[in-house]
């Protein structure tokens, strides 16, 4: 099928208006070994293709209900990540939200 992999990612968006995609980097280090090599993979084969990049940063803010706040720490923490909320987090243990 042609430009399925086009199609699938503009449809992972959604109706959003979103222009970035966001994710924790401590999240990201629970998945499997499997999952962030290939993550890596993409991310140099970005880097390749993308040429000339803009010189700038970008920074990340939380929000709700429409206010900024503060993203908590367990989202944060890579070096130390709490494993707890992360289990809860994609499902795989019951118990309180963080």
């Amino acid at each position: 099928m042609r430009n399925q992999g086009k199609e699938r990612l503009w449809s992972w968006f959604g109706l959003s208006y979103a222009s970035f995609l966001v994710l924790p980097r401590a999240g990201m280090h629970q998945m499997p070994d499997d999952w962030q090599h290939r993550m890596a993979q993409l991310l140099e084969e970005w880097d390749e293709a993308a040429k000339v990049q803009p010189d700038m940063e970008f920074f990340v803010q939380g929000r709700a209900n429409g206010r900024i706040v503060k993203i908590p720490e367990w989202v944060r923490n890579y070096r130390r990540p709490d494993l707890g909320a992360w289990r809860f987090f994609f499902g795989r243990s019951e118990g309180k939200g963080r």
